[in-house]
């Protein structure tokens, strides 16, 4: 719609490209004279200042779709008609010469009537794209997002699996832990049971025989750990066959310990 800024006087003039919204504001610091009209449309020249400025203000007739354009163009097509039949129908120079003028006048109507829809045309154009390209940045961050989430589900397996492995591990080598103290009780018995067969297998081989005379030692066995021990029980020396014979007191193998 084209309006005419009224500039109230003392106020700073707008730049001239200068194309207001419907949002705007003066600042309210500004003064206004008492019933001042800041807009005013392009026929109230009466009602206009020095400080005038024309400019265009949308306004909602402005958004309207390019559909109601539509009665515009017929109406200026059907005003070119009438006013063409209407030129025959009176004749003459003049009658000639008030149908051009009017056929001029429906023609420049219908020619501003497709300009307005041409332009509204346009920025359905621009809006249309512009909105097929929210539209395509959407899908994109939404693709974006699907892909994130699936790389976060692998690595979420990924962990899951690793921990799996390492509580495998773990009980892996516990039973090995257990294995090897099991191993190490049997070698422990079975060093136990050798160090028994082998203190026994001395006894054995320190044992005496029943003595020719009836001995109180007969179906006894004696055993001396050394010579010492022989001679504090008065038996040395120590003979093959006597009680307490053995050959760890018989270094020389002659048959007689401790001699």
């Amino acid at each position: 719609m084209r309006k005419v800024y009224n500039l109230p006087p003392g106020w700073p003039a707008p730049p001239s490209d200068w194309t207001p919204d419907l949002s705007w504001q003066p600042n309210p610091q500004w003064s206004m004279p008492a019933g001042w009209q800041l807009w005013v449309d392009v026929p109230d020249t009466a009602l206009i200042g020095e400080g005038a400025v024309a400019v265009d203000v949308p306004d909602d007739e402005a958004r309207e779709p390019s559909r109601r354009r539509l009665p515009l163009i017929v109406a200026g097509v059907v005003a070119a008609a009438v006013a063409f039949f209407l030129g025959i129908g009176i004749g003459g120079s003049g009658g000639d010469q008030a149908a051009v003028e009017a056929t001029e006048v429906a023609e420049s109507s219908a020619a501003a009537a497709v300009a307005a829809v041409e332009s509204d045309r346009a920025v359905l154009r621009a809006e249309a794209e512009a909105l097929a390209k929210a539209q395509d940045a959407l899908e994109a961050d939404e693709a974006k997002l699907v892909s994130d989430r699936k790389k976060l589900s692998t690595r979420a397996s990924d962990v899951a699996q690793a921990a799996e492995k390492v509580e495998n591990r773990e009980s892996a080598v516990k039973t090995t832990e257990a294995e090897l103290d099991e191993r190490e009780a049997e070698v422990a018995e079975r060093e136990a049971a050798a160090e028994a067969a082998e203190a026994a297998a001395l006894a054995g081989a320190g044992t005496g025989g029943s003595a020719d005379d009836g001995s109180a030692d007969v179906g006894g066995t004696t055993y001396y750990e050394n010579c010492d021990a022989a001679r504090a029980d008065g038996a040395a020396p120590v003979y093959a066959g006597d009680p307490g014979y053995g050959s760890h007191l018989d270094r020389d193998g002659d048959g007689v310990g401790c001699e």
